[in-house]
């Protein structure tokens, strides 16, 4: 494996863990609307119970889940966090009718978090 790989695997953990982290932080500065509004969405799926709670632990995934990325301490645990709640984000986008621009965020983050929690975040080795 190239230093380049290498490098453009770290940029591409760091890189999404700093986009994963201001929406957490956007989300938590949101309070327990934002978060009602989040659990809420899980009703796609037959949840309806606790939304606030579902909400926050989806926050949460999202900010605590792009610090590990940030710093690369427990990526596959976090990736598999995000990937669950990129899961229900898009599965609300498409189900609310959303067009494809809207869906787009959602799909390309979970895409991403398949990557990070298959390899860890890091270039594989040769």
């Amino acid at each position: 494996m190239t230093n380049n790989n290498k490098l453009a695997f770290l940029i591409l953990r760091i890189g999404i863990g700093v986009l994963f982290t201001i929406f957490g932080i956007m989300k938590i500065a949101g309070g327990a609307g934002t978060w009602e509004f989040l659990g809420g969405t899980l009703k796609i799926m037959g949840i309806t119970f606790w939304p606030a709670v579902w909400g926050f632990l989806a926050t949460m995934a999202e900010f605590l889940g792009g610090i590990a990325l940030i710093t690369g301490f427990f990526v596959r645990p976090a990736a598999i966090a995000l990937l669950l709640t990129m899961v229900v984000a898009t599965l609300f986008k498409i189900t609310s009718g959303a067009p494809f621009a809207e869906i787009s965020y959602p799909l390309t983050m979970l895409l991403v978090t398949i990557f990070f929690a298959l390899n860890k975040g890091i270039a594989p080795k040769e």
